[in-house]
């Protein structure tokens, strides 16, 4: 089963298109080549393209090292005089196996247990902690040997978009007008309760600041982006004593509230797991299991993506909020409820129906649901994303004018 990871419509319908064309070459060869009998060099750049897509995106899973420095604020004058409060957040970004993943790795687990009792059983198999734990075995080829191997745990050099987001307690859902209390159906609706909420921000002047307190230079998460984090490496340091694969940056906000007590801040993007739970799963109605040659029940479903979150608590009323001191309860890594449009989850939906459906079990195409994907895809350039024409070609009238033209 292919995995299918969320994303922008015309991008995963693409993808889709990609790995339906990579199946018909029948009608490539009949259709796409010219006189000489060599293909259309127009098709294979745009057959090129798409499997580019393919090809380019990060299909690994993988958990980054994140950790806390420090969570503050500072005060800045304007020319007039007037004070400016901005809260700032600190850290350390390592390409490295989680601390909260190592330990696992070094005791007993499941997994650890069924590679120790395969390699006992066969003296060709060797296990390896390396990677997070693999499994391989000697080729006579000299190909790679390894059977099993854990991707979430092996790093290698990664681009990291980091994004992150602030809130308090007070969100913007009634629940005193309940009887009784919290008893309404305001939870059930599929987007969080943040309330007032603060997003990473970049002031030149702030970053300054925070740098001259933290005593080091700080990256921000939009120069972040544009870096290549290679594996961890500490016995390789630059100029500024920073390890190969290991970033010091800092996150700005605008002034928090001044009467929250409790402040949840959201780490997204150090991590690419998520999972998809079913209607039964999240508790909300009663829904049978997804059986196979059927969509999934799309408008009930839950995407749950790993996001690390911090929790901190501020004591104390509105006034003198400098005196008042962040403290930090917890931290570490959580399943957060993400919004999804109903529309994008029909789409992903059906991409994933389309993909796991398009084959059968002994990997044999099926005309109807290739026939079904072709309808569905004319339907969301012309209905759905009727402007997004660049972005969704239409690709089925491309190879059916070509095949007629020949």
């Amino acid at each position: 089963m292919r995995r299918l990871r969320i994303s922008s419509m015309p991008t995963t319908l693409l993808l889709v298109a990609a790995l339906v064309l990579q199946g018909v070459p029948s009608v490539v060869s009949a259709g796409e080549a010219n006189e000489l009998g060599t293909p259309n060099p127009e098709y294979l750049a745009q057959k090129a393209e798409l499997e580019k897509m393919l090809s380019d995106r990060d299909e690994d899973l993988y958990e980054l090292n994140f950790q806390v420095i420090d969570f503050d604020e500072v005060l800045l004058k304007d020319r007039l005089g007037h004070e400016h409060v901005y809260n700032y957040l600190t850290f350390r970004l390592r390409n490295e196996i989680t601390d909260v993943t190592r330990p696992k790795i070094a005791k007993p687990s499941r997994y650890n247990e069924v590679l120790k009792t395969i390699a006992d059983q066969y003296e060709f198999a060797k296990k390896s902690d390396d990677g997070g734990g693999k499994l391989a075995v000697d080729t006579s080829d000299g190909k790679d040997g390894v059977i099993l191997e854990r991707q979430d745990l092996k790093p290698r050099t990664r681009s990291v978009n980091i994004t992150v987001i602030a809130y308090d307690e007070h969100g913007t859902r009634l629940h005193l007008l309940d009887e009784p209390v919290g008893s309404g159906t305001q939870e059930t609706y599929n987007f969080p309760d943040y309330g007032e909420v603060s997003r990473d921000d970049v002031f030149k002047r702030v970053r300054e600041e925070v740098e001259e307190k933290a005593d080091r230079r700080l990256h921000t998460v939009d120069e972040i982006r544009t870096m290549k984090l290679p594996p961890y490496d500490a016995a390789k340091t630059d100029e500024e004593g920073v390890a190969e694969g290991e970033v010091y940056g800092v996150v700005l906000f605008n002034r928090l509230s001044l009467y929250g007590d409790s402040f949840t801040i959201e780490v997204r993007g150090l991590s690419n797991k998520f999972r998809v739970r079913s209607s039964a799963q999240a508790g909300l109605i009663d829904a049978k299991e997804v059986k196979k040659g059927e969509v999934e029940n799309y408008l009930a479903s839950r995407v749950m993506r790993r996001v690390y979150v911090l929790h901190y608590t501020r004591p104390g009323d509105e006034f003198y909020r400098n005196l008042d001191r962040f403290t930090l309860e917890k931290a570490g890594w959580e399943w957060v409820n993400t919004f999804q449009r109903i529309r994008e989850r029909k789409n992903v939906a059906y991409a994933r129906y389309f993909l796991n459906n398009i084959t059968d079990e002994k990997d044999v195409r099926q005309p109807d649901v290739e026939k079904a994907f072709w309808e569905y895809y004319a339907k969301v350039r012309t209905e759905e994303y009727p402007k997004a024409e660049d972005k969704l070609p239409d690709l089925e009238k491309t190879l059916q004018q070509r095949a007629t033209d020949k």
